[in-house]
């Protein structure tokens, strides 16, 4: 068995072991005694010195580059942290008053990925779902309606498999999709009209204007990734759902435009990520759905990617 510190406790998600400082209360233990990919620590006083820790002009969280090679993260009144320039190793601070669920997903999403595009890896802005038995998973920028679909699939049988961050490894060929925190994050009215008995007392963080949602999901590591969704600008003036088959360049552009951690591009990162995104247009369909985003519409939408899937 690997020798752990004393102060802290092994977790996994995404296909990794995680070993935290601080709780991460829903996520299980691991299975094996693997190492682990990341360890998440506590930041001493004075780490963050110098650091500006509010909201960019272009986002709600801040992201710096570090004359290391490291990245420095801020989520305002939830979290700063430092993640090494291997990616091995972040230290994180929550907020004094902050929501530890808050600190919890932020931490998940942005400094877990950005550790993983440090060592290599290029995880994709996904939400994935089990839809008979089938894992689909859905591209787009935020808004464009990636939770909202899932949590329409969610409330009708489907299970989450992640949400937000798509971890993907390859099996004999096969694309699987690791399985993330077993919630979504949704506006409040998509939370209370799909799925109203879920919990959603949590906040996201408070800037994005998302709570966390409870969505159970079964034990596995990770499901073989059947399709890919692209969700596409709304059609103006149309109330009709369409599906297309995206192939060859305009694939590849989209598979680019959905890895993380964008504003992080060495030069070896850029050669790195073509080559993940023609691995992945090659081993799994993508197709481009095009609907208006009314509620009314989203049992249209499902139809078409379970035919399509």
């Amino acid at each position: 068995m690997q020798a752990v510190a004393a102060d802290l406790s092994r977790y996994a998600v995404y296909g990794l072991t995680v070993e935290s400082a601080f709780p991460l209360g829903t996520l299980p233990a691991p299975h094996d005694d693997r190492p682990a990919a990341v360890r998440i620590l506590g930041a001493p006083a004075g780490t963050f010195a110098g650091l500006d820790a509010g909201a960019s002009p272009a986002t709600w969280y801040r992201h710096a580059p570090l004359a290391d090679g490291g990245i420095y993260f801020a989520v305002p009144d939830v979290l700063q942290a430092i993640v090494g320039p291997d990616g091995r190793t972040a230290r994180c601070a929550p907020a004094p008053e902050g929501d530890p669920r808050s600190f919890e997903a932020n931490l998940l999403n942005f400094v877990l990925t950005a550790a993983l595009t440090l060592q290599g890896e290029e995880p994709l802005h996904a939400t994935v779902v089990g839809v008979d038995g089938r894992a689909v998973g859905f591209l787009g920028d935020s808004g464009t309606g990636k939770s909202t679909l899932a949590a329409f699939l969610l409330a009708r049988g489907a299970e989450l498999v992640t949400d937000d961050m798509l971890r993907l490894v390859y099996d004999a060929g096969e694309p699987i999709a690791c399985r993330g925190p077993p919630r979504l994050k949704l506006f409040d009215e998509q939370a209370r009209l799909l799925l109203p008995t879920a919990v959603r007392d949590a906040a996201f963080n408070p800037m994005s204007g998302k709570l966390l949602v409870e969505a159970a999901s079964s034990g596995e590591a990770g499901v073989r990734l059947s399709a890919l969704f692209w969700l596409g600008e709304a059609p103006a003036g149309s109330a009709t759902v369409t599906v297309r088959r995206v192939q060859g360049v305009e694939a590849v552009r989209i598979l680019l435009a959905s890895t993380l951690h964008r504003d992080h591009r060495p030069p070896e990162r850029i050669e790195r990520q073509l080559r993940s995104v023609e691995r992945l247009a090659k081993a799994v369909p993508l197709f481009a759905v095009a609907y208006p985003r009314r509620h009314d519409l989203l049992p249209a939408v499902a139809d078409a990617v379970r035919r399509s899937a």
